[in-house]
């Protein structure tokens, strides 16, 4: 009898290498992982739902609910429901996102709400916070005592040496965050910017880009790190991008910046398409998540596990110090791949766990004005 086969879209960071092998080995899958780093791959969920069987990226589920590219995912076949139930109850999770906490169950009516039922959209899986990292030169041409901002992205001083973004909705959030802070400005709500906040945005980005401001743009990690390497001194930064630079031997900084970061949240969500045995196995892979290997293992590049506790058991207690509770790391901490990446005695910028996802300032999502950022944004890479 032939095994069931799954197809799994996501991003590079959200599988790698290790973890597929480990998936192979503990599940019997045959799994098809198909990496997409870019918005190309929420444009094929939507409109495509026939061509994978589970969703793995960040993402605002309304739009992919509400265009039905998924299906309700039943609790009771979930090891973690309990869990999932409680994200509701009284008190709060306060570093939960809002998507998670006001958009998990459905309802009746087929709404997504915070009340439980007996289906949710999505399972959570994994959450951090993001800023932007920097090299030491950094501190020769900002000084050594200055307070970490996300202003240094548009700092005259560092003209040539910072790298963005490219996509749309993230970059536009960080570099909202960086119009701010340089132009000593709030907006009203950063995390769903008017046509005007765009603009302004937008036209600034443009500006600095035509002064030969930017060293360059990056769409996944790995390209984050190239970047850093062929010259950039400060740019936004995934926290694996990071790892790897420190893996090869690269100083780099994780900035806690003054102004807070961005938060994020990743997810897994079953294909509105996907039954029979395929359906089965789109179950089994989100167990085999939710048992706390997968996100144990990308702990070790600096993200979160949504359910901590879960993660722990796969984890050494001097890697849970070092990543979770923030305190020195006893020894040489091994990277998702087992090489050597953080250094003994070195410490997580911004603290533990608690600290880090305290201080988050905005969360990923999908503004209103989405269409109209989208098109800004493309004039400014074109620019």
């Amino acid at each position: 009898m032939s095994r069931p086969r799954l197809r799994v879209i996501a991003r590079r960071e959200f599988v790698p290498e290790p973890l597929k092998v480990e998936a192979a080995r503990a599940l019997d899958i045959d799994i098809v992982f198909d990496v997409v780093d870019t918005l190309d791959g929420l444009r094929r969920v939507v409109t495509a739902p026939e061509t994978f069987d589970v969703y793995h990226q960040w993402h605002t589920v309304d739009l992919i609910w509400t265009s039905r590219a998924i299906q309700p995912i039943a609790l009771d076949r979930l090891s973690c429901a309990a869990a999932l139930r409680a994200i509701s109850r009284p008190p709060l999770d306060a570093l939960s996102p809002p998507t998670v906490t006001r958009k998990l169950f459905v309802q009746a009516d087929g709404e997504l709400e915070a009340a439980p039922s007996g289906h949710v959209s999505m399972l959570p899986v994994l959450r951090g916070v993001d800023c932007f990292a920097y090299q030491p030169a950094v501190r020769d041409l900002i000084g050594p005592v200055a307070r970490e901002s996300w202003g240094w992205l548009f700092d005259d001083r560092l003209r040539g040496h910072v790298g963005l973004l490219s996509d749309p909705v993230l970059g536009m959030i960080e570099a909202a965050l960086a119009t701010e802070a340089s132009r000593n400005i709030s907006f009203d709500d950063i995390g769903n910017l008017s046509i005007e906040d765009i603009d302004l945005v937008a036209d600034t980005l443009i500006q600095l880009k035509k002064l030969g401001h930017f060293r360059g743009v990056w769409s996944n990690y790995e390209e984050a790190a190239r970047l850093m390497q062929r010259g950039a001194l400060v740019q936004s930064m995934f926290t694996p991008g990071a790892t790897r630079l420190r893996r090869e031997k690269l100083p780099v900084t994780i900035a806690n910046p003054i102004e807070g970061g961005r938060g994020w949240h990743s997810d897994l969500c079953i294909s509105s398409a996907t039954h029979g045995k395929a359906l089965d196995a789109a179950y089994a892979y989100l167990n085999w998540w939710a048992e706390g290997w997968p996100s144990a293992c990308l702990s070790r590049q600096g993200y979160y596990a949504f359910f901590p506790e879960r993660a722990r058991s796969y984890l050494e207690q001097d890697e849970w110090d070092y990543w979770y509770d923030g305190l020195p790391a006893a020894r040489a901490l091994p990277d998702p791949f087992g090489e050597p990446a953080i250094p003994a005695g070195h410490v997580r910028e911004g603290g533990s766990y608690a600290t880090r996802m305290g201080r988050v300032r905005v969360w990923n999502t999908f503004m209103d004005e989405h269409t109209y950022l989208v098109r800004r944004w493309r004039e400014f890479l074109e620019a």
